[in-house]
This record gives structure tokens, C-alpha cells and sequence, in this order.
């Protein structure tokens, strides 16, 4: 095996044949290079197989099939590298690379690569040879002196080389065709390579001349519109575009405030500057005729007839008399103040209830716009605020498009779910709503897309929500809050034989068939189909019902259906929710009946504890807030210092004892103080192993001395007790004013026990 002089060569690969440039500028190269040249010895060529590092490792870095070559020519370049001009004779196994006297040197095995020239491989020449010209006239790169010589070369093998080194192939695709020594299996590779390079420099040349078509058609746009303008100008005409000059028009037209006028008109000149179609242009002719479009002069006058909007309001809604009374309040004043400024109300109750109606009726009775704006979900300040007139796209918050949509400066804007809105990085959407409600501020609302002060205080602003907590401090000060409490099973009963009912007929199709449903048949729909605060569950269920009346109807040809309480479920198919007119009595240990104000109305909350083997810690489960375990930590610790008054002589066993409190549905989140007298009983009967009533439920807050403190949400929590079955209910005290808001039909079924202290809570809870 023959020794030589060895060059590594980056992202270069040089076939047989070929007289090609090389630069070198690495140390050990640049030596190796000289005394081949001194020597007038030829070089072995391998190519790197990464071409960005510079310690190579001989044994591994280096590609294993080379070249042997003759140099032609040497030339010092100034920046201390060699440009070597080579031509490289035929293939070599590249081996046992190393550094002898601060220079390369290789062994090498010379490669015959033999060829026979059958027809096949002839037919595969020709075809290579065709598809090698055509690639050279697409893509300008193949010299037609190339393709001359080609056609007559003898040696198919060596065509092969040069059509190789000529494609735009990257190197490791063009080191797989050096390392292939069979001619035929070489050629079909090329060929691939070939037909893939044509299809690439096609689409490369359909897209240079469709991006030459666009912008030979922009300036020949640009070229007529300027030889257009330059007409009108020798004439003496100066008028814009038909489109700037409606936009003049539409400005003219409206009643627009200096400010805004003076404005629009500085825009109307930048767009008339712009090119028609550009991308700005859009913008600017988009936030002109925004802008034009709100209603800056427009109001609608309000009905100040306080009995008709009382009419409309005792159609429309039963019951909710503080809702009723505060609009004609606010009518009444109205009439006696009409520049008084708008107003915030904030609608807060159960699902069902019907604060989006209510909502509706109050435009009707007032003669304005109603719009609702959804903002549940919302988490971008932009959404209230709107975008920045930086980029295509960009638009007016909801508060904005409200406004545009009512066509009136003082329309009734409902504000839906306020309590469900949310914060993330684009900012926080409430923050943003401080401005809108606050009527010392709204005048001057300011949306970033409009980008000028717009007056809101003639607005009426309606938001509902289910839950106050999720309200921010700030935000809830700025509204007067009106609570919608939980209906009554009476109330419920009113609801669905005065609107429920008639409208589920109509809307089934069965307004000219006589349906009589007795008042015991909807009160059995209440108590045993739906479970809830509001009537939504309710009108589904007749819904229900109705549709299964039409079929009825429809298939047994009947003209009148009589709904009984014996026939309900052949129409709802069996009952949901068993009915609870009276708890159970049977007693149970450590078990109490809670009671919870939550955003679906009031409900019953169990609190359920055990004693188990420990050190005397007290562990809590149900996805409690700080509020609440605080709470059970004051009960237990009341309980602790007072032991020897609950009758437990040995408290020395508490040392030796865990107690595990759980208060069940873990997966709803519960904070609050009004469970602190339910925890302080749960405790005290599972140390005392004093069992408790079950048809009696109760809620107070318990100080660190035993003391029972007002709690709120009275109203709520008793309806929701009565709707459990229960007829017996715990307050404390200072709750005694809040007893009035509890329903009639609801209080002449409960016995409600007023205490003060916590041992009156003991004398009416345990079984004696």
C-alpha cells in the first residue's frame, strides 16, 4: 500500500477529471501542501464529515473514499491561505491517515471503477444527458461548452463525474456518489438527483415570476394613477378619489364634535396620500368609518312613565320588588333630574333567577337600546380597552362595538357574567372595567382604537353576576349591588303558570290544543325533577314536557291532554330527586347539618368528623379556604379550654387522639366563617359520643369565647334548608333583622331558634 501527502477538504467534494480551486489555510495543511509541491509529489483528497471542526480525530472524522490528484498551480493570497488549483485522476481508499514531521500522510488503494457498455447503461447516458442540458437552460448555471464536450466524451463513467460536480446537490449526497464505484447504480442515482434539481428550479421559477407579474402590476397601477393625477392637475380639477370624497361626505353629514371633526379630517388627508390598496390605507379607511359610525350625537329619549314601566316590569318578572323598586326610583329621578348622570347597577344572584331578562325589560320600560356584552372568559384588557391602531387586524373593545351596534349615546348596556372575567399576561380586563363604571371617570372613556374621549355617563350600565367574591374590591364599589335571591317552591309555582308554561305551549306548537296541568303536577316538576335556585332547570323540564305532549297529541289525535300528579312521570319518565318534606330524625354521631350560600343559591352542607389514634392534631379535608379552616380551629380551640364544662373530666385522652374533619363534594371549593358553630357540634359529638339531630340545620359564626356572630346570606340559606326538607334552622342572634326577608309561604313552615351564645346551640342540637 503506497503512501502520499494528505489534505482534509470542508464541504467540498472532487470527482476524477475535474480541475477545480481549493483554498487552504489550516497550519498542518498549508505544510503538508508546500512539501508535496517541493517534492512535486501528487496529494490524496478526503473530504471532512463535519466541515466545522477543526481538531479532527484521523481515524473518524475523515471520509474513507478520496481522490488522487496532480497539483496544477499554487498562489499565495494575502490573508496568509493558498489557493491551489488540482486535478483530481481517480478515485482512492483513503487509510491510516496521520501526522509524520508536522504534515499529513495517508496510505491509499487506487479504485477501478470498470464499466461495460451495454445498452441499458447507454439508454441511462442519454437520458442523463437530456435531463442534464435541460436542467443547464432552466437554471443558467451549465455552460453550453459543457453539454458540447459532454456529448464527446467516450468514457460514460467520467460523464458521470462531471455531470456530478456540477449539481446543486449538497455535499454528503455528492460523497454517496464518489463512494459509488458501479457506473450503472451512479448513473440512476444522478438521474434521481437530476429530476428532483428540475422540479425544485421549476417552482423556483413560477415563483420569481409571480412575485415579477405583482410588482409589475403595482407599478403599472402606481404609473396610471400618477399620469391621472398629473392630467387633473394641468386641468385645474383638485378632487380626491370617489372614495375619499364619500368619506368627506359621510364626515360632512354627521353631527361630529370639533375635536373628532378636526381629527378625521387630518386622517382623511393621510389616506388621501396613501396608495389605494396598501395596507395602511385599509387601516386608515377602516378607523374613519369606526369612528363615523358611533353614535357621538345620537340618544334616544327616555319613557318617564313610571306606570308603564311598572306595568312592563310586573308582565315581564314575578316578584323581585327591591329589583322593581329601584328602577322607578331611578325613573322618578330621571324625570325630576334629566342631566343626571347614568347609572351602575350590578344584578347578583343564583343561575335562573333572571337578571339577563330583568336587564331587557328595564330598556323596554325605559324606550332605550339594549345591548348585551358577554364577558365571560374574558382575559385581555384590549377586549375593554380595544387594540392600538398599529397593525391590520386591530378594533374596538366590546364597550365600543356596544355603543355602534345600540346607535345611542345613552343605550342600556348589559355587562354579562362580570364575576367570570380573568387576568393573564395581556392584562387585567378588570382593572380596565374601573374606568367604564365610574361615573366621575366615564365621561371620558377612552378606548385605544378610537384614540379620543368618548362620553359614557349617559349610559346605563346593568352587570350580573353569581358570585361577589370574584368581584375585585374596586370594582364592586363602583356598582350598587341588588341581590336576586333563590325562588320559592310558591314563587316557582307563579313563575311557571303565568310565563313558563303559556310560552312552552306556543313554542311546541300546541297553541290551539287545551292542556291542563293542575297546580300539584308543576309543584311535583319543582320538588322532584329539578333542584335549584332558579327556574332554568324548571322551563327545561316543561319543555320536556310539552314535547311529549305534541307527540301524544300527534299520534293518538287528541284535542285535550289532562297532566294530573299520576301522569307527570309518564311523560318525564321517572323522578330525579326523591322529596324531602321532613328530614329524617334518626340521630347520628358526628354529623351536622350545615347550611352554605353558594352561587346556585343556599344548600345544605354536611360536616362530618371522627376520632382516630394520634398525638391530638385536628386534619381537615374539602377544599377548604383560609377562612373556613381558621374557623374550625377557633371551634376546636373553644372546645379544648372549655372541656370540663362539656362534661370531659379526663381531657388528658385528647393527647392520645386525631380528629379528621370532612366536609363532603371535595372538589368544590368552600370558604367562609358561618360553619363555626356546625364544626364546633361535629366536635364536641365525637369527643362526647353525643349524637346529633338530623332534622335540625344551622349557621353562625363561633368566636375563640363561645360567642355566635352574625353571618350573611339569611335569606338564602333558610330557603335552602326548606327546599332540603328541613324545618328547623339555627341563626345567630344579631340576625334577627334579616328574618323579615325570608318569604312568608317559606317562614310559616320553619322554626327558627335565635342564639347568642354557644351553649344554646348544644341545648337544641343533641339528642337528649
Amino acid at each position: 500500500m503506497s503512501k502520499l501527502p494528505f489534505l482534509p477538504t470542508r464541504d467540498i467534494v472532487i470527482f476524477p477529471g475535474i480541475v477545480t480551486p481549493v483554498y487552504v489555510g489550516r497550519e498542518l495543511s498549508l505544510v503538508t501542501l508546500e512539501n508535496a509541491a517541493q517534492n512535486k509529489e501528487r496529494i490524496i483528497l478526503g473530504t471532512q464529515k463535519d466541515s466545522l471542526k477543526e481538531d479532527l480525530d484521523l481515524t473518524k472524522d475523515i471520509h474513507k473514499v478520496g481522490v488522487i490528484a496532480t497539483i496544477l498551480q499554487t498562489v499565495k493570497m494575502p490573508n496568509n491561505t493558498i489557493k491551489l488549483l488540482l486535478e483530481a485522476e481517480q478515485r482512492v481508499y483513503v487509510d491510516n491517515v496521520e501526522i509524520v514531521d508536522g504534515k499529513y500522510e495517508s496510505e491509499y488503494t487506487l479504485i477501478e471503477c470498470k464499466e461495460e457498455k451495454t445498452k441499458e447503461l447507454q439508454a441511462l447516458y442519454r437520458k442523463i444527458l437530456k435531463n442534464f442540458e435541460k436542467y443547464g437552460k432552466i437554471t443558467n448555471k451549465v455552460s453550453p461548452d459543457l453539454i458540447i464536450n459532454l456529448k464527446s466524451m467516450t468514457s460514460i463513467g467520467s460523464s458521470f463525474d462531471i455531470i456530478a460536480s456540477n449539481l446543486m446537490i449538497d455535499t454528503a449526497e455528492k460523497q454517496s456518489l464518489l463512494e459509488e464505484f458501479d457506473v450503472e447504480k451512479r448513473g440512476f442515482k444522478i438521474l434521481e438527483h437530476l429530476n428532483r434539481e428540475i422540479e425544485i428550479a421549476n417552482i423556483e421559477r413560477k415563483i420569481e415570476e409571480k412575485v415579477k407579474f405583482k410588482i409589475n402590476e403595482n407599478q403599472k397601477a402606481y404609473y396610471i394613477k400618477e399620469k391621472i393625477t398629473a392630467m387633473k392637475e394641468e386641468l385645474g380639477d383638485q378632487n380626491p378619489d370617489e372614495d375619499i370624497a364619500q368619506l368627506k361626505e359621510l364626515i360632512d353629514k354627521k353631527k361630529l364634535p370639533k375635536d373628532v371633526k378636526k381629527k378625521l379630517e387630518s386622517e382623511l388627508k393621510k389616506l388621501s396620500r396613501m396608495a389605494q390598496f396598501s395596507a395602511e390605507a385599509t387601516v386608515s379607511r377602516t378607523y374613519i368609518e369606526t369612528v363615523v359610525d358611533l353614535p357621538w350625537d345620537k340618544s334616544t329619549k327616555d319613557v318617564l312613565d313610571l306606570k308603564k314601566a311598572s306595568e312592563i316590569l310586573e308582565r315581564d318578572h314575578y316578584g323581585l320588588k327591591d329589583v322593581k323598586e329601584r328602577i322607578l326610583d331611578y325613573l322618578a329621578v330621571k324625570k325630576l333630574n334629566p342631566n343626571m348622570k347614568g347609572t351602575i347597577l350590578c344584578l347578583a344572584g343564583p343561575p335562573g333567577v333572571g337578571k339577563t331578562s330583568l336587564a331587557k325589560s328595564i330598556a323596554e320600560s325605559m324606550g332605550r337600546s339594549f345591548v348585551r356584552v358577554s364577558l365571560g372568559g374574558v382575559r385581555d384588557e384590549a377586549e375593554i380597552r380595544g387594540h392600538r391602531r398599529t397593525y391590520i387586524g386591530s378594533m374596538p373593545g366590546r364597550i365600543m362595538k356596544a355603543l355602534k351596534i345600540a346607535n345611542s349615546k345613552n343605550p342600556v348596556i348589559l355587562l354579562d357574567e362580570l364575576d367570570k372575567m380573568s387576568s393573564d399576561f395581556k392584562g387585567d380586563p378588570s382593572s380596565a372595567m374601573l374606568e367604564v363604571l365610574d361615573p366621575e371617570q366615564n365621561s371620558h372613556f377612552e378606548d385605544h382604537y378610537i384614540d379620543m374621549p368618548f362620553d359614557l355617563s349617559k349610559v346605563f350600565f346593568i352587570a350580573t353576576a353569581n358570585e361577589l367574591r370574584n368581584i375585585p374590591g374596586p370594582l364592586r364599589d363602583r356598582m350598587e349591588i341588588i341581590t336576586l335571591s333563590s325562588y320559592t317552591e310558591i314563587e316557582k309555582l307563579h313563575i311557571a303558570k303565568k310565563y313558563l308554561i303559556d310560552s312552552s305551549k306556543i313554542e311546541n306548537g300546541l297553541k290551539d290544543v287545551e292542556v291542563d296541568i293542575s297546580d300539584k303536577s308543576i309543584l311535583k316538576i319543582i320538588d322532584e325533577y329539578t333542584r335549584e335556585a332558579g327556574v332554568r332547570n324548571l322551563k327545561r323540564e316543561i319543555m320536556s314536557l310539552f314535547r311529549k305532549i305534541a307527540r301524544d297529541v300527534i299520534e293518538n289525535k287528541k284535542k285535550k291532554v289532562v297532566v294530573s300528579i299520576k301522569n307527570v312521570e309518564k311523560y318525564l319518565g321517572k323522578v330525579k330527586f326523591r322529596p324531602e318534606k321532613m328530614r329524617e330524625k334518626v340521630s347520628k354521631l358526628g354529623v351536622v347539618n350545615g347550611l352554605a350560600w353558594t352561587a346556585v343559591g343556599g344548600v345544605t352542607l354536611e360536616v362530618q368528623g371522627v376520632v382516630i389514634p394520634g398525638k391530638g392534631n385536628l386534619s381537615l379535608t374539602g377544599t377548604l379556604g383560609n377562612v373556613m379552616k381558621e374557623s374550625a380551629q377557633v371551634a376546636f380551640t373553644y372546645l379544648r379550654a372549655n372541656l370540663e364544662k362539656f362534661g370531659l373530666e379526663n381531657p388528658e385522652f385528647l393527647e392520645k387522639k386525631d380528629i379528621h374533619l370532612h366536609f363532603p363534594e371535595g372538589a368544590t371549593p368552600k370558604d367562609g366563617p358561618s360553619a363555626g358553630i356546625a364544626i364546633t357540634t361535629t366536635i364536641l359529638s365525637i369527643l362526647t359520643n353525643r349524637k346529633i339531630r338530623q332534622d335540625i340545620a344551622m349557621t353562625g359564626e363561633i368566636t375563640i369565647i363561645g360567642e355566635v356572630l352574625a353571618v350573611g346570606g339569611i335569606k338564602e340559606k333558610v330557603i335552602g334548608a326548606h327546599r332540603a326538607g328541613i324545618r328547623e334552622v339555627i341563626l345567630p342572634d344579631d340576625n334577627r333583622v334579616d328574618g323579615d326577608e325570608i318569604p312568608k309561604e317559606v317562614a310559616k313552615d320553619m322554626t327558627i331558634h335565635y342564639v347568642k351564645q354557644y351553649s344554646e346551640v348544644e341545648e337544641l342540637v343533641f339528642e337528649k
